[in-house]
């Protein structure tokens, strides 16, 4: 069906609900796990039969997951990317006698469609300040950017990576270092 072995898979699907525990609906707890936990896990599944010996799944998880943001809400977010977490670490055992290698990778705030989503409707001098925050919180001084997380893909898609699997990667400025 797909000409060759898969040599890749990226589950990036995600959704981001920052609101406060006591405010989590129903609708909103399901719809995070079945975008952030419940997709990566089927469609691995679903293409397990297709990955090649020596593919790398790659999923893709956050630093919510083990960091906080003051004034940030992230009870829900955080639960399931540290769910994501926990299903990697899993699979790479269960994988990896087969020769698949399973990472996350968890970056920090990116400039994303999904981030600027995020805060599209606070007042605009709230989302100035919320930048110039959140840079401040970096130790390199800035927002991430795509690139700098499908640089870890690519590398941990690659063959120097062969010998890489079950681990979280931050990609995330040094924000995790402190």
């Amino acid at each position: 069906q797909y000409g060759r072995p898969l040599d890749i898979l990226v589950n990036n699907a995600g959704v981001a609900y920052l609101v406060p525990f006591e405010t989590v609906s129903a609708e909103q707890f399901q719809h995070s796990f079945a975008l952030n936990v419940t997709a990566a896990f089927f469609l691995t599944q679903q293409l397990l039969p297709h990955l090649s010996a020596g593919a790398s799944v790659i999923n893709i998880s956050s630093y919510f997951a083990s960091k906080m943001i003051p004034k940030r809400p992230s009870s829900l977010y955080s639960l399931s990317k540290g769910a994501l977490n926990s299903l990697t670490k899993s699979l790479a055992f269960e994988l990896g006698p087969r020769g698949i290698r399973v990472n996350a990778i968890a970056p920090g705030t990116i400039d994303t469609a999904m981030r600027r989503k995020s805060i599209v409707n606070l007042p605009q001098q709230a989302q100035d300040e919320l930048k110039a925050y959140v840079e401040r919180s970096y130790p390199l001084g800035r927002i991430g950017r795509p690139a700098d997380v499908a640089g870890m893909a690519v590398h941990l898609a690659s063959d120097e990576a062969a010998w890489t699997s079950g681990s979280i990667f931050a990609v995330d400025g040094g924000y995790t270092a402190g």
